[in-house]
């Protein structure tokens, strides 16, 4: 069964009495980052070699400042081993940003600016660039791609895919958080290529709760 995700249909905004037809402003990106009830899920990695299984968990308490949503995710192996920890923020027609981030210590460092993962909108390949914390980051909206997994009851076979580079010319080394993220609309990460790691990881269980 072929789902499509709502954000992925096309956004028009019409031209008034221009006489135009519509114009096509790109993607809605927040729909991709969903922060609503409880979200777990484990991750499992194309490389046989690596045997333990990735664990995602968003902390209940999501912080409002400014009119965005802030969660922390936290990202462990399957014996409970901390590895990074992530805290993103989203706001309905403005930007998905990453406002902090922790290696396995679970010391947060804060971006100030924060890194601006997605504008509210964007076009296949659009890309937005963020210097802060000595680094320059790049986010490109790759585009809608071939992504099968099945999350909610449901068959997905449309991801958002997008890339986040660090910018140090070198996959192995740098923010655990960089690399290639496929997104499902209302679910999130369905596989996602991170620092450290040449395979991907892929969905293999989730618990959402949806809360009352």
């Amino acid at each position: 069964m072929r789902i499509l995700a709502p954000s992925a249909s096309l956004l028009f905004i019409l031209a008034g009495c221009t006489g135009e037809g519509p114009t096509y402003s790109g993607t809605s990106m927040t729909d991709f980052f969903p922060f609503d009830g409880g979200r777990d899920a484990e991750y499992v990695n194309d490389d046989t070699t690596v045997a333990w299984h990735l664990l995602t968990h968003m902390v209940p308490e999501t912080v409002v400042v400014d009119n965005r949503e802030t969660a922390t995710w936290e990202y462990r192996m399957d014996d409970g081993t901390l590895l990074y920890a992530v805290k993103w923020s989203v706001r309905s027609n403005q930007p998905v940003q990453i406002e902090a981030w922790a290696d396995g210590t679970g010391e947060f460092v804060t971006f100030d600016p924060p890194i601006v993962v997605a504008n509210a909108f964007m076009l296949s390949n659009d890309s937005v660039t963020t210097e802060t914390g000595g680094m320059t980051f790049t986010s490109t909206y790759i585009g809608p791609e071939d992504c099968t997994v099945v999350w909610g009851g449901l068959d997905w076979e449309d991801c958002a895919h997008i890339r986040i580079d660090d910018g140090d010319g070198d996959d192995m080394a740098g923010p655990k958080f960089a690399g290639d993220y496929w997104l499902v609309t209302r679910y999130g990460q369905a596989w996602a290529t991170t620092t450290g790691y040449a395979q991907p990881w892929k969905l293999a269980d989730y618990d959402w709760d949806t809360g009352p």
